[in-house]
């Protein structure tokens, strides 16, 4: 299924910016997303399984998706969570890989997805090759980030970096995530998490917003918080 007309016209005038398309015209951005083919899925479904053998790139158009995989004991590890103009390259220049996660929609999702062929194709032209270089060196830095993150011993140290790191990839100063979904992300229990920032509250860095939004109130403390962790 050909991407709808909506969202063509979302990358086409920058609503929706994956990065490996910034700064390229809107009639080639068009011409690489007329290759790709566009799916909804529901919340809980799977964009694709651990093991399933890799065979393009996912675009996020709307909605949330986590990837994510179970350690020895049966605990969920989340890897990482991809919001709206994220792109999924997990695997894509490794011959012959498998998917090494889970991609699980944390809600209704709308997404597109171009082939590895048809990527190819595409990075014929250097402007784009270029972009993608660009944006695999940054999930590299991104992902040792999360190493040193989880490096951190100070559980209120530890969720301090993760508030901060996902409000600055969505540019919001409220982050959305379920309780469990944060836990998951920095591996610790979902008691402990909610001890944390029951404390944090009190101290005026954060404030829960319904049953899965919290707002960072002071950032400058917050920082503090995890540069001292």
């Amino acid at each position: 299924m050909a991407i709808p007309e909506y969202f063509m016209n979302c990358f086409s005038d920058g609503r929706l910016r994956p990065s490996f398309l910034m700064g390229l015209s809107a009639e080639r951005q068009r011409e690489i997303m007329d290759k790709a083919s566009w799916r909804s899925y529901s919340k809980g479904s799977y964009l694709f399984a651990e093991e399933e053998p890799v065979d393009g790139i996912y675009i996020i158009l709307s909605g949330r998706v986590k990837l994510s995989t179970w350690d020895s004991e049966g605990r969920e590890q989340i890897i990482g969570i991809f919001s709206e103009s994220d792109t999924i390259w997990e695997g894509v220049f490794m011959d012959g890989s498998r998917y090494p996660y889970n991609a699980v929609c944390l809600t209704d999702v709308d997404c597109c997805k171009l082939l590895i062929r048809d990527l190819e194709d595409v990075m014929k032209d250097p402007s784009v090759s270029l972009k993608i270089i660009a944006l695999l060196s940054r999930k590299l830095h991104d992902a040792n980030d999360r190493v040193l993150l989880l490096s951190t011993s100070s559980p209120k140290a530890r969720l301090a970096g993760f508030l901060l790191n996902r409000s600055r990839h969505t540019s919001s100063d409220t982050v959305v995530l379920r309780l469990d979904d944060i836990a998951a992300s920095i591996q610790l229990r979902p008691e402990t998490v909610s001890r944390r920032i029951k404390e944090m509250e009190k101290e005026g860095l954060l404030e829960k917003v319904g049953q899965s939004s919290i707002m960072i109130k002071d950032r400058a403390k917050l920082e503090a918080v995890y540069s001292e962790g």
